[in-house]
C-alpha cells in the first residue's frame, strides 16, 4: 500500500479482483457505488483486471467514461497473464488510499451492501479485521450442497492445522483497517486460492483482532471455478503456509 503518512485519506478503498467478468462487472460496479454513495461518499473502487481474456477491461473503461458522477471514484489496474485472485488483491491494495480496505468478489454472489454490516461490527467490537463467514450461525446460503461440503472440509483442515479462532477464511468479502494490511500483506506469498488463509494467519500472528460476520450468498454461476487441479493447489499452498508458520517462523 502507498505510504499514507500525513495525507488526508479517503475512508474506504474497495478492491475488486476480476478475471473474465465482462458479463457482470459493470453491474457489480453500479451496485457497489450505489451502496457507498448512500453509506459513505468518501471511497474509491479499484478493479484489478487479472489477465482477463475477454472484454472485462474495456467494459470497465467504458463505464468509467460514461459520465456518471461517481465514476471518477472508479479506476482499473490491469496486468497479464492471469496470476490468481490473491495476487490481484495484493496488487490492488498497493494503490489503496483508504483508512479501511474492503476485499469484494466481482460476481455479486455477495452483495456489496454486506460491507455496511462489516463496518458496524468492526466499530462495535473494536476489531482490526472483519470477515464474511459462510459458517456464521446467521448466514443465509443459497448454493449447492457440494459447495457447502467442500467449505466444511476445508474448515476442518484449517482448524486442525492452524487453530484459528475463525471458521471460514475463504468467503470473498473482508474489511481491514488499512494499517493492518500495510504490516501483513508483505508476508503473503500465495497468489491464488490460499491467499486469504495466509493473510489471516499473518494478521493473527501479529495479534490483530479478527471477527466473523454473517453473509447472504446467492450463487450467480452455474459452475464454480475451482476444479480438481485447483483443489490440489489449494492443499499444497495450505501446507506451505503451515510449514512457514510452524517450522520457518516466517510470520513472526
Amino acid at each position: 500500500m502507498p505510504d499514507n503518512t500525513g495525507q488526508n485519506l479517503i475512508d474506504f478503498s474497495v478492491i475488486i479482483p476480476a478475471h473474465n467478468e465482462e458479463s457482470r462487472i459493470v453491474t457489480t460496479l453500479k451496485e457497489t457505488a450505489d451502496v457507498f454513495e448512500d453509506f459513505n461518499g468518501s471511497y474509491e473502487i479499484i478493479v484489478v483486471d487479472d489477465g482477463s481474456a475477454d472484454g472485462t477491461c474495456k467494459s470497465v473503461k467504458d463505464f468509467i467514461s460514461s459520465g456518471l458522477q461517481y465514476c471518477r471514484k472508479i479506476r482499473i489496474e490491469s496486468y497479464s497473464p492471469n496470476m490468481g485472485k490473491g495476487n490481484a488483491l495484493k496488487y490492488g491494495s498497493s494503490f489503496a488510499m483508504g483508512k479501511y480496505v474492503l476485499f469484494l468478489d466481482a460476481d455479486l454472489d455477495l452483495h456489496p451492501s454486506i460491507a455496511t454490516e462489516l463496518y458496524r461490527i468492526m466499530k462495535a467490537s473494536n476489531a482490526d479485521v472483519v470477515i464474511g463467514s459462510k459458517m456464521h450461525k446467521d448466514s443465509v446460503l443459497h448454493y449447492p450442497f457440494l459447495r457447502k461440503l467442500s467449505s466444511y472440509c476445508y474448515y476442518i483442515i484449517i482448524k486442525v492445522l492452524f487453530r484459528l479462532a475463525i471458521k471460514d477464511t475463504q468467503t470473498g468479502i473482508k474489511l481491514f483497517k488499512g494499517e493492518v494490511l500495510e504490516k501483513c500483506l508483505p508476508k503473503v506469498t500465495v497468489k491464488r486460492y490460499a491467499f486469504d488463509l495466509e493473510l489471516l494467519v499473518a494478521v493473527n500472528k501479529k495479534g490483530y483482532k479478527i471477527v466473523e460476520a454473517p453473509v447472504k450468498v446467492d450463487l450467480k454461476r452455474q459452475f464454480g471455478r475451482v476444479g480438481v487441479r485447483d483443489a490440489f493447489r489449494v492443499f499444497f499452498d495450505t501446507m506451505g503456509v503451515f510449514a512457514r508458520l510452524n517450522f520457518r517462523k516466517y510470520y513472526d
